[in-house]
């Protein structure tokens, strides 16, 4: 800390006294943009043996899993707040891990002495520091990116941030003469207004309105860092693209690849996006599109500027069969006002989705069937060929395309599948992290196999049948015998939190839970299926 200027001090009390559980984000992990990056022509180093560098890495939670997945990469994180990579050393320790390196250092102080990276991520980093230190986040992505590097950066865009700028200005003006204990409370108050107390004639009713609902569901250190924080500066994306160019870099795509596809948001934005945009360039194009749906919030990739030529003008779609894909989509009951053709999907975290188009059906229940395993998009296409109701490779070729614009699958190149699962059938690293998390209640977030916040609550009861899992007892009959001796000595209570000491015939409870806990388990991808 002594070496810190004033506003990194700042920024890292901030951070020191609310400290937030550090969660992956499946969407910055190399295995994923690596695959994202393929589809716009990059070639990016393999990752077994990657080094790995993440500005702002908090307690290091988006780098465990892949650090657990890929021992043999090397891994660094830098964050300001040192209450926070002291939570992470912690867990380390505890979880065995060497392969990572936490620093509780600025980013300002990183120079090429530091090493090269082949992957370095930002993320919800560079919108909410001062202008010096986007600056440093730029140099340091082009001196300590390698050659065939690949960079993240995520940050908050126009005109979607508009609404929310107007939100932060008002819970700003609201809570500036509270104390800190009472701001995020005080800025909380402030939403009513700007949500029951709009006038009806107001011309930003609407927006101001859908900015608040989203923010309502948010938690309280959300609130304080992402709309109570000195900084926060969005920008347009071709401002962002011009000052990546400046830094000696060029924006590749984003890392969700198909928000950057006009026909995902409709056909009315697809032919009026393709009419003004005519004869613009890749980055102009975006631009474009970015006033058509709103865009708020981008998560862009970038690589050195001497590698332009490689990149692809937009996503070739025809690469689609070199990826792995990998979904939970479980047939559901639609709703009652849904037309017959419409099925009904439940996402693993308990999403209903009702979607349209026999071939994209058939894709989502290929994909179901592999869960939590992925498929490659070869396979994908040879499956959906011979089912009857999909039947030519033009029809397979169309799902894929489908799949890939309907989103909420997960990727990865064919060429990097792994195998994560302990000889138990855990995901590696699950069973560690969840004594970690019992003991310690807070810090650092549960992961599943597709670097996707895992967020599941164990009864006592359920925490002895995992660890039972995790040294190697699988079979049910065995868990079920453990639990029930467990309960009858009284060692832990029923799930529902009442003793069963001393109590009988208490087998066909047990069976349920272990069966329970099982599927459930599968369902968030952290035990293997079968």
């Amino acid at each position: 800390m002594d070496n810190f200027t004033g506003i990194d001090r700042q920024i890292a009390e901030a951070y020191d006294q609310r400290p937030y559980t550090s969660n992956p984000f499946s969407y910055t992990a190399p295995a994923h943009l690596r695959a994202a990056a393929f589809l716009y022509g990059i070639q990016t180093v393999p990752l077994q043996n990657a080094r790995v560098l993440e500005l702002g890495c908090a307690a290091g939670g988006n780098l465990i899993p892949f650090a657990i997945l890929y021992p043999q990469a090397q891994i660094v994180g830098v964050d300001l707040s040192s209450v926070q990579i002291n939570q992470g050393q912690d867990l380390l320790k505890h979880m065995g891990i060497e392969n990572v390196q936490l620093h509780a250092i600025s980013i300002s102080d990183i120079t090429p002495e530091f090493g090269q990276f082949d992957y370095i991520i930002v993320h919800g980093v560079f919108s909410w520091v001062p202008p010096e230190v986007r600056q440093d986040i730029l140099r340091v992505c082009r001196e300590n990116l390698s050659p065939e590097g690949l960079a993240y950066i995520s940050y908050n865009t126009y005109p979607g941030w508009k609404a929310g700028e107007i939100v932060r200005d008002a819970m700003l003006l609201h809570s500036h003469f509270v104390g800190d204990e009472q701001k995020v409370e005080s800025a909380r108050a402030m939403l009513t207004l700007l949500s029951d107390g709009l006038a009806v004639g107001n011309s930003l009713r609407p927006s101001l309105l859908n900015a608040v609902q989203q923010l309502r569901s948010h938690t309280d250190y959300y609130i304080a860092h992402e709309y109570l924080e000195t900084f926060n500066s969005p920008c347009y994306f071709v401002e962002f693209a011009d000052i990546v160019s400046q830094a000696g870099l060029t924006h590749v795509g984003d890392a969700e690849p198909r928000v950057e596809c006009s026909q995902v948001f409709g056909l009315n934005v697809q032919l009026n996006h393709s009419l003004i945009a005519f004869g613009q360039n890749r980055l102009m194009r975006q631009q474009y599109l970015d006033f058509a749906v709103g865009r708020n919030f981008r998560k862009s990739m970038v690589v050195h500027a001497a590698r332009e030529g490689e990149i692809f003008s937009a996503p070739d779609l025809s690469r689609l069969s070199g990826l792995r894909f990998s979904g939970y989509f479980e047939s559901s009951k639609r709703n009652d006002d849904v037309p017959a053709h419409v099925r009904a999907f439940k996402t693993n975290r308990g999403e209903l989705l009702h979607v349209e188009g026999i071939e994209l059906q058939s894709a989502l229940d290929v994909l179901h069937q592999s869960w939590p395993q992925s498929i490659s998009g070869q396979e994908l296409l040879d499956r959906l060929t011979q089912l009857p109701e999909v039947g030519t490779a033009n029809q397979a070729q169309a799902a894929l395309e489908s799949l890939f614009h309907f989103g909420r699958y997960l990727i990865e190149l064919d060429d990097e599948a792994c195998e994560p699962w302990t000889s138990a059938g855990l995901l590696a690293g699950f069973a560690p992290l969840a004594a970690w998390r019992r003991q310690k209640h807070k810090g650092i977030g549960q992961y599943n196999r597709w670097h996707n916040v895992a967020n599941i609550t164990l009864t006592p009861a359920e925490y002895l049948v995992l660890e039972k899992i995790h040294q190697g007892q699988f079979a049910d009959s065995a868990l079920s015998r453990v639990l029930c001796d467990a309960w009858v000595k009284g060692l832990v209570p029923g799930n529902d939190g009442v003793s069963l000491k001393g109590q009988r015939n208490l087998d066909a409870k047990a069976v349920k839970v272990v069966t329970n806990l099982k599927q459930m388990l599968v369902r968030q991808g952290l035990v293997k299926a079968g």
